[in-house]
């Protein structure tokens, strides 16, 4: 039977910031940023331990969260700020150099 590897809080705050910038780099002539449950999805996360780590960013500052209306809902959209993006190159810099990879 193989064993359940789970990811350490530095690869699950780098996958994170790189949906986000992926998804900011893939909409350059739309609002920038990821909708919420499209970011939990891309990192492979449940919904708690999403929100758990998205609200750590959001008061380290390294993400802003904005709702956006869609249709009788509002949705969650996240976005980098440039401390952030910064920090995305030195968690792959660490994880690299710690032998871990997404």
């Amino acid at each position: 039977m193989d064993k359940k590897k789970y990811r350490t809080a530095n690869i699950i705050i780098q996958t994170i910031l790189e949906g986000i910038i992926r998804a900011e780099r893939n909409r350059a002539n739309e609002k920038k940023g990821i909708v919420k449950s499209h970011l939990i999805d891309y990192c492979k996360l449940k919904t708690s331990t999403a929100e758990k780590y998205l609200s750590k960013l959001i008061n380290a500052g390294y993400i802003d969260s904005y709702e956006e209306p869609w249709g009788e809902r509002t949705i969650n959209i996240y976005k980098t700020t440039e401390k952030g993006r910064e920090r995305y190159e030195w968690f792959v810099k660490i994880n690299t150099e710690m032998g871990e990879t997404i």
